[in-house]
């Protein structure tokens, strides 16, 4: 009786240190998946391009759409850098797979100086075999700590 009330203490002990184990297990895996996300996304973003320009001519694409937005005049509204950013987060969010490039940017202030109003032209490269590549980066990488 004593050694049988051991063995089910023994068993017991036995299978909450495997089911804590396995959450832990899981909690590591989640916060792997999440980083491995929040890396895919910084890459895309980080690959999209903006120019005043036509796509290069070489390259085939495909339009995606075009992104527009208006402003009140401000010093920061004809910021560029904060205008390729605003155009570049507003069209990750309609395109977020796909994505490329922006082109063809341009920003006009209104007659009569009140409005900025900017625009440009999202496109996909037909072959965008680069993203693909950066998002499996690190498939095989085994990092110890």
């Amino acid at each position: 009786m004593f050694l049988k009330s051991i063995a089910m203490s023994l068993l017991i002990g036995v299978t909450a240190v495997a089911l804590s184990s396995c959450a832990a297990v899981e909690a590591q895996r989640a916060e792997q998946q999440k980083k491995q996300e929040d890396f895919v996304k910084r890459i895309d973003f980080a690959h999209i391009y903006v120019t005043p320009e036509e796509s290069p001519s070489n390259k085939p694409f495909i339009v995606l759409g075009q992104v527009t937005y208006s402003e009140p005049f401000t010093p920061d509204a004809i910021n560029e850098a904060r205008i390729k950013e605003k155009l570049k987060t507003m069209a990750y969010a309609k395109w977020p797979d796909t994505l490329d490039a922006l082109v063809k940017e341009k920003s006009e202030v209104s007659d009569d100086g009140a409005t900025v109003k900017v625009s440009a032209e999202a496109i996909q490269y037909e072959s965008s075999t680069d993203r693909k590549r950066l998002h499996n980066i690190n498939d095989g990488l085994v990092v110890s700590e």
